[in-house]
């Protein structure tokens, strides 16, 4: 996974953090991407000595048909 920044975020984030007489709570909102970079590879193939191809599509996100859910 990769951490993928977002300006957008940083306004919302800016309004997460929340302090109270006793407490100081601090949110944050975060995107990252699914996909396996090359390093996710890498020890993948070494947990998985077969190195078979359709075993990586284990840790892909599923595909989506581009289609609107059913109304």
């Amino acid at each position: 996974m990769k951490l993928l920044e977002n300006s957008s975020f940083e306004a919302i984030n800016s309004q997460l953090t929340v302090e109270t007489g006793d407490a100081h709570i601090i949110g944050r909102i975060e995107s990252y991407s699914c996909k396996m970079a090359g390093d996710d590879k890498h020890m993948f193939k070494q947990f998985c000595q077969e190195g078979q191809p359709h075993v990586l599509e284990a840790l892909s996100p599923p595909q989506t048909s581009g289609l609107s859910p059913s109304r």
